[in-house]
């Protein structure tokens, strides 16, 4: 979804580091980027979520959201189609390490679907949370499939890791 044709690069080796100017950048299209660990993305979680409360949850939301949204436009600049939404989704969250992404029934290009999220690194290193706490991966989730499919979603979070349960689970549906 997120490769460019131009070049080859191994999933084991998708990176060019060079450590002398503190750059960072993928092999497959030369973006820049840099990396979190999970515990300072946890961190990150937690202080939000003890400055602004409930609001911590939009503002993670929205950030999903508006990644997933861009996201979802270098898709369709490189001829992804909502038909391989989740393909698409399946190959980024691998290549990202945000955990392996499956289908857990519907069907994502029909406006109704249940993704589970094994090793999700939004929530590894969060206990005893009483609700879900994967907002950035529900709004990724969302934007993306807004932006592919051209309509509005639903995503919601019914399972997760931090919550006590084996795996994180949305469930995104149509709605426009």
């Amino acid at each position: 979804m997120f490769r460019s044709t131009k070049k080859e690069f191994s999933l084991d080796d998708p990176f060019d580091i060079d450590s002398q100017h503190g750059t960072i950048k993928k092999k497959s299209d030369g973006i820049r980027v840099f990396t979190m660990g999970s515990v300072g993305w946890a961190s990150l979680t937690k202080e939000l979520t003890s400055t602004f409360a409930s609001g911590a949850a939009v503002i993670m939301q929205r950030m999903g959201y508006s990644y997933g949204r861009y996201l979802g436009n270098v898709a369709k600049a490189q001829g992804t189609t909502g038909q391989e939404i989740l393909d698409s989704l399946q190959r980024f969250s691998r290549e990202s390490g945000w955990g392996e992404l499956v289908l857990n029934g519907g069907d994502l290009s029909r406006g109704q679907a249940r993704l589970l999220m094994r090793n999700c690194v939004f929530c590894l290193y969060i206990e005893g949370a009483d609700e879900p706490v994967c907002y950035m991966l529900s709004g990724l989730i969302q934007g993306v499939a807004e932006e592919l499919i051209g309509a509005d979603h639903r995503v919601i979070e019914e399972k997760c890791v931090a919550k006590g349960d084996a795996f994180c689970e949305v469930s995104i549906e149509r709605v426009g």
